[in-house]
């Protein structure tokens, strides 16, 4: 039995029959943007957000072999839970399937010395001290965004971390960018 609600009037299903059914339509990548959408916490709709691993393990296994359901569980495996926006799983998508590894940590709290967080990093590798960070345009446009952004990498800095920027130009085009967070990644393991 699908369960709903009402949503402006219309009469819309839960979140995650919302997201078991688009598999027969949608991509892998899409889906996993939706997974990470229902695991996280930017959905505008509260009862779109937060919902846990588990409960998206169950959707997936209550769809079994509906149209769908191979390339659903494909993007259960790809869904993270502190993914923070869209472009963060695009981005992270495109860096595991250039074989790069995963970042262990994501929307990760970054510290100073004494303990203290001065910034999440949207895709984290601690060990290599190395932080990826998707910039839409409202890190350009928004006065204060751009000022704090400027003042978290410069503390970054302080810290030791390296901050690689990435704007959608490298999501359409991934070469360079691949090849300098792989390059980064090795010189900053050597440093270990």
């Amino acid at each position: 039995m699908v369960r709903g609600t009402f949503l402006g009037g219309l009469p819309v299903v839960e979140p995650l029959a919302a997201w078991s059914q688009c598999a027969a339509l949608l991509d892998v990548d899409d889906l996993v943007a939706m997974g990470d959408a229902l695991a996280g916490r930017w959905s505008p709709h509260e009862a779109a957000r937060e919902q846990s691993l588990d409960q998206l393990e169950a959707a997936v296994d209550g769809w079994r072999s509906r149209r769908g359901a191979r390339r659903l569980r494909e993007a259960f495996g790809l869904v993270r839970a502190d993914v923070w926006s869209p472009k963060e799983t695009e981005l992270r998508l495109i860096i595991v399937r250039a074989g790069l590894p995963e970042p262990p940590g994501l929307n990760a709290a970054i510290t100073d010395g004494h303990g203290a967080t001065i910034g999440h990093g949207d895709l984290v590798w601690p060990r290599q001290r190395l932080v990826v960070e998707y910039e839409g345009d409202q890190h350009r446009t928004d006065r204060r965004q751009w000022r704090r952004d400027v003042a978290k990498y410069e503390r970054y800095s302080d810290e030791r971390w390296r901050v690689v920027r990435v704007t959608d130009d490298d999501l359409v085009s991934p070469g360079i960018l691949l090849d300098r967070i792989s390059r980064l990644l090795d010189e900053r393991t050597l440093q270990c």
